[in-house]
């Protein structure tokens, strides 16, 4: 899976995302529950919520559909 859903360069909150925050985002844009993301990357299941909840209060975000309208608007993948 890659991890281009959000650029490293991009202003805001979205800016401050660690590398591996920015491989997560790409893994809940794509819809995976987290303990899938936990199994892919090799982390535990713990974890993968926390850098979930950690990257939805940076994005000011309460949901994966609101996280996916954040993307679109810093430029995240486009359905084209």
């Amino acid at each position: 899976m890659q991890d281009s859903s959000l650029p490293s360069g991009s202003g805001g909150a979205a800016g401050r995302l660690t590398p591996r925050e920015r491989q997560i985002v790409s893994y809940l844009a794509a819809g995976k529950p987290n303990k899938v993301v936990a199994i892919e990357l090799g982390i535990s299941l713990r974890t993968a919520e926390a850098h979930r909840a950690r990257i939805f209060r940076k994005l000011g975000v309460r949901n994966t559909l609101e996280l996916a309208c954040t993307l679109c608007r810093h430029g995240g993948r486009s359905r084209s």
